[in-house]
C-alpha cells in the first residue's frame, strides 16, 4: 500500500473545523493547524474502499468489535513494540480527547491538580 503524503489537498470551504474556523478558535486565519486526529493526506484506498462497501448497508447502528480488530492490534503491539497484550486489557474509546479524559478519570481523585502544557490542542485547556 503507498500513500502519497506530498499531495496537497485544499480544505478550505469543506466544512473543516480545523480550517475553516482557524479564525474563531485562534483569532486569525493565518495560522496551521496541526490538530491530533485530523490528518492533511488522503485516506489510503483499503480505507475509503472499506467504508464505502460499509456505507452500501441501509442501517447504520452500534456495532461490535469484531476479534480480527483486536488480533490486529495485538499482533502490531507485539511486532512494533515488543508487547505482549490481551484481548482483555484492550477497552475502545471513541477518540483521544475521550480516552484522555478515561485516563484522568482513573487515576485522579476530586481535588487532584493535573498540569496541561502548553502548547497543546485547543481543546485540552478550555474550561
Amino acid at each position: 500500500m503507498t500513500v502519497d503524503f506530498d499531495q496537497k489537498i485544499d480544505r478550505s470551504f469543506s466544512q473543516s473545523l480545523k480550517f475553516d474556523a482557524r479564525t474563531a478558535y485562534f483569532g486569525r486565519s493565518d495560522v496551521i493547524p496541526m490538530w491530533v486526529a485530523d490528518m492533511d493526506f488522503a485516506a489510503p484506498e483499503a480505507v475509503t474502499k472499506a467504508l464505502v462497501e460499509r456505507a452500501k448497508h441501509p442501517i447504520y447502528g452500534y456495532t461490535l468489535h469484531p476479534d480480527s480488530m483486536y488480533e490486529a492490534l495485538i499482533e502490531w503491539s507485539a511486532k512494533r513494540y515488543d508487547w505482549q497484550i490481551k484481548q482483555s486489557d484492550i477497552i475502545m474509546c471513541p477518540g483521544v480527547v475521550p480516552s484522555i479524559n478515561a485516563v484522568i478519570e482513573a487515576i485522579t481523585e476530586p481535588g487532584d491538580k493535573v498540569i496541561v502544557q502548553p502548547p497543546v490542542y485547543f481543546l485540552f485547556s478550555r474550561r
